[in-house]
């Protein structure tokens, strides 16, 4: 009988085996995240509402921006990007209104060739700079 007292008793695993750990930790987080995404689903329109509230100013850009049409918005553009060019550039353009080369037949090839720049902007560009402008009148207007 002594085979019996060499035979080791087996060991009682105080851990639970890899796959029963996995799931538990697996469930116990589904359980936590319903929990944390059922709260935050509660707040999360009220933070929503909280940002979807524009300013008034926002409202009426917003307004006036949809009111224009893409033929509206491309017209005063190029009426506003011609004013600035010719600001911006006026001794050169008198220079060459001046110079003895410079033919009547000129001018409308100039305009066309100045105007040709307003097609470096794109329309949402354009709207934004065109509402920027009308923003601009409307509370120079309004304060004098």
């Amino acid at each position: 009988m002594a085979p019996q007292n060499n035979a080791k008793p087996k060991r009682h695993k105080k851990r639970k085996s890899r796959t029963e750990v996995s799931s538990d930790s697996d469930s116990e987080p589904e359980i936590h995240q319903d929990v944390v995404s059922d709260q935050p689903s509660s707040s999360q329109p009220e933070k929503a509402t909280k940002k979807a509230k524009p300013s008034s100013s926002t409202i009426t850009t917003t307004a006036k921006s949809k009111s224009l049409t893409d033929a509206e918005v491309e017209a005063a553009f190029t009426k506003f990007y011609m004013q600035r060019l010719t600001t911006e550039f006026s001794e050169d353009l008198d220079k060459l209104r001046k110079a003895d080369d410079f033919k009547d037949d000129a001018l409308p090839l100039l305009i066309g060739a100045l105007q040709q720049g307003t097609s470096l902007f794109g329309m949402e560009e354009k709207r934004r700079i065109v509402v920027a402008g009308l923003e601009s009148e409307g509370k120079e207007g309004g304060s004098g």
